[in-house]
């Protein structure tokens, strides 16, 4: 049974986030030893997909300062810190692929190059046209970001508990820390922002129409659909899907809200259906 992250979230507060940002906290932790553990192929795909999303995050800064979150003091201070912390991530994550003897994925680095895609390019008018529209629009993208971050709470949790690899399992654990925080800014930012009909109206229309899991709109489904299964295609896997529903659904006018359930468990049924194997680590027993 999991323990439900929205009860564990204290008041955020921003100057505290702001003075206490800094790179992954890795006191304690060589990331040079994790080489000598092994990693799976599965979670080697895994990890070179949550690298790339960590490294994405640019792109995603980019279109939100193309909108009116750019005006906003809170959430332009927030996503400098924010984006910032997030490459740390990326950074620790590739160079644990590199030591343990497995290529880091490029794609994050061949992103910055690629014409936009038209998911993206659809995504990034839709802000900048909701932006132009009401200053409510900072109440999607923070309940958008909510939504991505307990996720990201949740998969570095699961990809800890399933490795046989120390040090990738203590890097994963210290990350969380890392996004936890990151959910705590978006949710209470989302809680006072939908304070309004036409905020909750722009926020429910945007995010059924446009919203896909983090990293969706850089890798192919296929490999999405890998993740999803790897992290969450169990039962804790599906409780902990089940909580980032209901906790995003605590939100105002968002007690609809199953998309993150519905969208990995579509994931796990293509995957069956295709017949592709998952090579999760043996743990040692006590």
């Amino acid at each position: 049974m999991t323990k439900p992250v929205f009860e564990e979230i204290a008041p955020f507060n921003l100057d505290k986030f702001l003075t206490a940002s800094k790179p992954l906290d890795l006191t304690g932790i060589n990331l040079d030893d994790a080489g000598k553990y092994p990693l799976s192929m599965s979670e080697v795909k895994v990890l070179r997909y949550m690298q790339d999303t960590e490294f994405y995050t640019v792109h995603y800064m980019k279109a939100l300062m193309e909108t009116s979150a750019l005006a906003d003091a809170e959430c332009r201070a927030f996503l400098v810190c924010w984006g910032y912390e997030e490459c740390f991530h990326g950074r620790a994550l590739a160079r644990i692929l590199e030591v343990c003897g497995h290529e880091p994925s490029k794609r994050s680095l061949d992103e910055f190059a690629r014409p936009r895609k038209f998911a993206e390019v659809l995504q990034d008018a839709g802000g900048r046209l909701l932006s132009a529209i009401s200053s409510d629009f900072i109440a999607v993208h923070n309940t958008w970001g909510a939504i991505n971050e307990l996720t990201a709470v949740h998969a570095y949790t699961r990809l800890a508990n399933l490795s046989a690899n120390p040090v990738l399992a203590q890097v994963c654990k210290r990350i969380v820390k890392d996004e936890r925080r990151h959910f705590a800014f978006y949710y209470a930012q989302a809680k006072r922002r939908l304070d309004n009909a036409l905020a909750r109206r722009m926020t429910k229309t945007a995010i059924r129409a446009l919203w896909e899991p983090v990293g969706g709109s850089m890798a192919p489904r296929e490999e999405r659909d890998f993740v999803g299964a790897y992290l969450f295609n169990d039962e804790d896997g599906h409780a902990r899907l089940a909580e980032i529903d209901s906790t995003i659904a605590k939100l105002p006018a968002m007690e609809w809200f199953k998309m993150v359930t519905a969208d990995v468990l579509a994931g796990n049924e293509r995957m069956r259906r295709a017949g592709v194997s998952i090579d999760r680590p043996v743990l040692a027993t006590a």
